[in-house]
């Protein structure tokens, strides 16, 4: 379910002299992760370039990562913590043997286990050392083992557990989203309107059969009759709040959702919030339902992404080139860059007038709202077969279609 699934970018390793490019902008960051869409511990260089960052980091700053914890044995990790590690993810879907060497392919469950045991051995008799979490894609195939994943983090000293949705790569993983596509503003909004029409004497049962008729008779230019018209009039009350917000309001798609589905996860989520909670552990849930205020807290929190060879890029969505599945429809992400090091220095690039902009317009996010519109599967504009160059109210940056911003997707 990885998006390097969809890419046709060339993989490999950072090198040292790219690396050691960065060490002059590390005094005063507050974090460092060594993650990406990758395995952390296949790069040779990484106990001396984790060394490197401990020694021009501040005391207090974190140095991160999220492995899938078959790549290193127990030693190997024990070793990126005494160089500085402070912060270690383990990526564990599943904890059933069967499951897990499903979703990795041929991998053992019990080498990941023994992994994980080693690093929370090693702290000491005070509990110091690195924290330690677990990192899951929640999916439909998986979401009712959440809280068997959570009883096994608290029972091996797990300090939290991150649960994260699926991005599909491919079609095939459309079926395993668990999210809602309306965002939470509108679905008040429709419920709203479903209560507005039952006290104008529409009941619930007759209200879709009637919906249907006022568009159809909207499309031929027929006499609406006073039933229909005030429901028309209540729906299209309902799409101008909805507009004003940041959103858009279908009231045919809406009709057409699985409520129940969603119930459903929320109950599981629900169910592993209180296991972490009496465990006293903390668990990092993404949103279901999307929220309609978006935000980017890559920018916010004046956060980069810097590639394996080099380039400078601003956040998880816009890293690489890719494809994937939002909302059922294909999308084409094509990588924003700013530089290049170690052509040239960090903070040149960061201070670059064009990405100043760029931060500026994402922090203000004013884009057009592309994943909630109802004419997104036919724009010309966010196609997945042409590069997207601008949105349909004059923005360069593609983030007007991204599931970070609206709590969906969240990284560690």
């Amino acid at each position: 379910m990885c998006l390097r699934q969809s890419w046709d970018e060339s993989f490999g390793d950072m090198d040292m002299d790219t690396f050691k490019s960065l060490a002059p902008s590390f005094e005063g960051l507050e974090a460092v992760s060594f993650s990406g869409y990758g395995e952390p511990f296949l790069n040779p260089n990484l106990i001396e370039m984790i060394r490197i960052a401990r020694e021009k980091m501040p005391s207090y700053s974190r140095i991160e990562l999220t492995t899938n914890g078959t790549a290193g044995d127990g030693n190997l990790v024990k070793e990126a913590v005494k160089a500085g590690l402070t912060d270690i993810s383990f990526s564990i879907d599943s904890v059933k043997s069967d499951t897990f060497s499903y979703i990795r392919t041929n991998g053992e469950i019990d080498s990941v286990i023994r992994c994980l045991d080693s690093v929370i051995k090693s702290r000491d008799k005070r509990g110091r050392g690195p924290l330690v979490s677990i990192s899951v894609v929640a999916m439909q195939s998986t979401i009712k083992e959440l809280p068997d994943i959570v009883h096994f983090a608290a029972e091996n000293a797990v300090d939290a557990v991150w649960v994260n949705n699926v991005l599909p790569p491919s079609d095939f993983f459309v079926k395993e989203v668990l999210y809602d596509s309306h965002s939470d503003e509108v679905l008040t909004l429709f419920e709203k309107v479903k209560e507005r029409c039952s006290e104008s004497g529409v009941p619930a049962d007759k209200f879709p059969l009637l919906l249907e008729k006022v568009f159809i008779g909207i499309h031929r230019g027929g006499k609406l009759s006073k039933e229909e018209s005030d429901v028309l009039r209540i729906v299209k009350e309902a799409e101008s709040t909805a507009f004003s917000l940041g959103g858009d309001f279908s009231m045919m798609d809406l009709l057409g959702r699985e409520g129940s589905r969603f119930e459903t996860t929320l109950n599981v989520f629900m169910k592993a919030k209180e296991i972490a909670s009496s465990r006293k552990m903390k668990i990092y849930l993404p949103l279901i339902i999307p929220r309609t205020k978006r935000r980017c807290d890559f920018i916010e929190g004046e956060t980069c992404f810097i590639t394996w060879d080099g380039w400078i890029r601003p956040c998880n969505q816009l890293s690489h080139s890719y494809t994937c599945y939002h909302h059922g429809r294909r999308k084409k992400v094509t990588s924003v860059s700013f530089g290049k090091i170690p052509e040239n220095d960090l903070k040149s690039i960061w201070e670059s007038a064009t990405y100043r902009e760029f931060r500026k317009n994402v922090n203000e996010f004013a884009f057009a709202p592309c994943g909630d519109c109802r004419a997104a599967d036919g724009c010309d504009m966010i196609s997945p077969d042409i590069d997207f160059y601008f949105d349909c109210y004059g923005y360069e940056e593609p983030c007007g279609d991204c599931l970070w911003s609206r709590g969906v997707l969240q990284c560690p």
